[in-house]
């Protein structure tokens, strides 16, 4: 079927292009024609099924109507809500979004700008990858808008939003402490990322404060071979001499690998161990698992980030870098 075009809605109506081209793009009443005609034309639109080139439309405007959104796992809970969030609010800005995914992998972050960047996107906003500085200063040299979400590069200027992952870190660690348990692990990536640093610095510094601090009881797990690695970590902490009171797993993905294995290995929860994740995870209250886990404030992230983005994309360049406080909270 051909693509409807404005001409043919001109040539159905007896007007001009110009006229129809004008009154699509809603400046009808700066150009003196008539609700009655405005009326017809948009009429005519919605019964012919007239669908605006936007392609066209960029290449006259420079603007796309479209930004980018790089994450790292859309597989993961907490990567999908905060997309949806982002998705939601940049509706009411008009924009629609082209979503990416990283894997954690420097080359597939570098795919992923570029791809972006050759669709001609208005603004993005990205979850920082290991070692990524220097695709980011591209895009910062091209004066294009962009926002970090969930963590950040400190050498770079430029906006993000994250939460206080130290502060939470140490919250939860202490919390641990007060209900009796002095043998405490913690299980994170070994990823040198401000985030996950962090929240395993936030850990260390508590145990310390109460002279608990044992360095065997943390397990630093390699992203690429996770499974395995989450896996015997569990039996290590399992078969450690000195009983382990408790986990905190430093983030989503690895609490849900290591609760499985809790499970195979015959962990009882909280009987044996007790746990607390970083992050909420809705299937365990479907579970029946008693865990205490840290909530970050998703939908603010997700919608700060997307008003930081359409500031700058109108204009406001000034960096503006904001971090939220998060919530301890109870599955059952």
């Amino acid at each position: 079927m051909k693509k409807v075009s404005m001409q043919d809605i001109a040539d159905r109506l007896g007007v001009s292009k110009g006229t129809v081209s004008l009154v699509l793009s809603g400046k009808a009443k700066g150009n003196r024609i008539s609700d009655e005609t405005s009326m017809k034309v948009k009429q005519a639109a919605k019964e012919m099924n007239y669908y605006p080139n936007e392609i066209a439309r960029s290449l006259s405007t420079g603007i796309t109507m479209s930004i980018g959104v790089i994450v790292t796992d859309i597989s993961n809970e907490f990567f999908g809500s905060l997309t949806f969030h982002i998705q939601e609010r940049a509706k009411k800005y008009g924009y629609t979004v082209i979503t990416m995914n990283t894997n954690e992998s420097l080359e597939e972050f570098y795919d992923a700008v570029s791809i972006l960047l050759n669709k001609q996107i208005d603004g993005i906003i990205f979850v920082p990858v290991a070692g990524g500085e220097c695709v980011v200063e591209k895009i910062i040299e091209r004066n294009l808008p962009i926002v970090q979400i969930d963590r950040f590069y400190p050498e770079l200027k430029a906006s993000y939003i994250v939460v206080d992952n130290y502060k939470a870190s140490m919250q939860a660690t202490e919390l641990l402490i007060h209900k009796g348990h002095k043998k405490i692990a913690a299980i994170n990536y070994d990823i040198n990322l401000n985030t996950l640093l962090e929240r395993r610095q936030g850990y260390i510094d508590m145990m310390k404060r109460y002279g608990l601090f044992d360095p065997s009881l943390i397990k630093d797990i390699n992203y690429e071979d996770q499974e395995e690695q989450i896996r015997q970590a569990i039996i290590d902490l399992k078969d450690n001499p000195d009983k382990v009171e408790a986990i905190f797993f430093c983030s989503r993905r690895v609490f849900i690998t290591g609760i499985k294995h809790m499970r195979r290995e015959g962990i009882r929860i909280p009987e044996d161990m007790e746990v607390l994740s970083f992050d909420k995870i809705e299937t365990i209250s479907i579970a029946n698992i008693p865990i205490s886990f840290i909530e970050q404030p998703i939908a603010r992230m997700g919608e700060g980030t997307v008003d930081m983005l359409m500031e700058q994309i109108h204009g406001d360049r000034q960096i503006k870098q904001s971090v939220l406080n998060t919530e301890i909270k109870h599955s059952i």
